[in-house]
């Protein structure tokens, strides 16, 4: 599920949580920052228009697409879809695994908050259930995954209370959501051109190709990515991306999507169930794993004191 975390912009499949550019911040920002690998700049550039020195992908119909998502994003409050999530492999023989959940986001301060739930898993045509949960609450990353061999929940510190950052900036958080990109970082990192549509691809989308620029970071991870904008919703519905090390292909599919006002935050709260193992891990302190649910812990071994 790797894949899935870092992929979801550039998504690319859900990695660990990577860093801003080095700034001068005060310490509580570091600290939290130091939680995340850095990102060198790419080396190669894109055009910048002579009006207002932005950057351009020289199409533009494609810059046209770029602002609209990063103008979109900005405007959404809150958010839930259906996911359908493929993880695809060529090598040592083709198999693929089929996921199925829902997202749910809200816009909240000082951070938004994001929470993945899968319920179903398909594999080699068996169908079984699969419970796994994905989430940022604002200051805290959780996993919890109920495999019936081992149930563990992990809670990783990403930001102190109150402390303000984006979570979901390219290439920069813990779940890169697909909406609220910027158009000049999603362009210092690709080369962006706008293929035809085909049979298969979401009805009406604009199929956004995307070619990692060279030496950026995301030419280390991958061969592509692909972004099926829907012109009415201004957002992207399907993204793909191929793995550069093995071309494991991963895909998900935003079904049902819904602009709503924002979730109520104890909608992303997840429970320790009893029996679990869990793993806390403090920006200050070292881990903590205890089988207890959070609620019977020690209180100075709680997640969130």
């Amino acid at each position: 599920m790797k894949s899935l975390l870092a992929f979801c912009l550039l998504l690319a499949s859900c990695q660990t949580p990577t860093s801003k550019p080095a700034e001068v911040n005060p310490p509580e920002a570091n600290d939290a920052q130091r939680r995340l690998p850095t990102q060198p700049a790419a080396t190669s550039q894109p055009a910048a228009t002579a009006a207002n020195s932005q950057l351009s992908s020289g199409d533009p119909v494609v810059d046209g697409i770029l602002d609209r998502l990063d103008a979109r994003g900005r405007e959404i409050k809150g958010l839930s879809a259906d996911l359908v999530y493929r993880h695809i492999t060529t090598i040592p023989v083709d198999a693929e695994q089929k996921k199925f959940g829902s997202l749910l986001f809200a816009r909240g301060e000082p951070n938004a908050s994001f929470l993945i739930h899968f319920t179903r898993l398909v594999a080699d045509g068996v169908v079984t259930k699969n419970e796994e949960i994905y989430a940022f609450d604002g200051r805290w990353y959780i996993e919890r995954k109920d495999a019936e061999s081992l149930k563990t929940v992990l809670r990783r510190e990403i930001c102190r209370a109150g402390e303000r950052m984006d979570p979901f900036e390219l290439g920069k958080g813990p779940f890169p959501l697909p909406f609220g990109q910027k158009r000049e970082e999603i362009l210092r990192q690709f080369e962006v051109s706008l293929s035809a549509w085909r049979e298969g691809d979401p009805k009406d989308s604009k199929h956004l190709h995307c070619i990692p620029r060279k030496d950026s970071r995301m030419a280390e991870e991958y061969n592509r990515v692909e972004f099926y904008v829907d012109p009415i919703l201004e957002l992207p519905v399907k993204i793909v991306t191929e793995r550069r090390v093995d071309e494991v292909r991963v895909e998900v599919e935003f079904n049902n999507v819904k602009l709503d006002a924002a979730p109520a935050l104890s909608r992303f709260k997840v429970e320790t169930p009893a029996g679990y193992r869990e793993t806390i891990e403090p920006l200050d302190d070292k881990p903590v794993v205890d089988l207890t649910p959070e609620k019977d812990l020690p209180a100075g071994k709680r997640a969130k004191e």
